[in-house]
């Protein structure tokens, strides 16, 4: 577990460890590329939505905790954001 400690490299450990995690991804990729192709199943329903109904009543409890987590609020809402990535 030691080796695992955060040091300052030089720059051939630098270069070593590149080139290592470099042949890792490049092996993980052509073992991705062995794997059997799967097809994707398609789903086709009659509806493409549900009815809305009443709902279950929420332990009060877990609401709170829901709205202590979340980093942004706005009234009774939890205020989420689209990544940056996402247009």
């Amino acid at each position: 577990m030691s080796n695992y400690l955060w040091k300052k490299l030089s720059d051939s450990e630098r270069k070593k460890l590149e080139n290592e995690a470099k042949e890792l991804i490049l092996s993980f990729g052509d073992a991705l590329e062995n794997l059997p192709k799967i097809i994707e199943g398609l789903v086709e329903r009659d509806f493409e939505t549900r009815d809305e109904g009443d709902g279950k009543k929420c332990d009060e409890d877990f609401r709170k905790l829901m709205f202590e987590n979340s980093p942004k609020n706005y009234e009774d809402c939890i205020v989420a954001e689209k990544g940056s990535w996402v247009e």
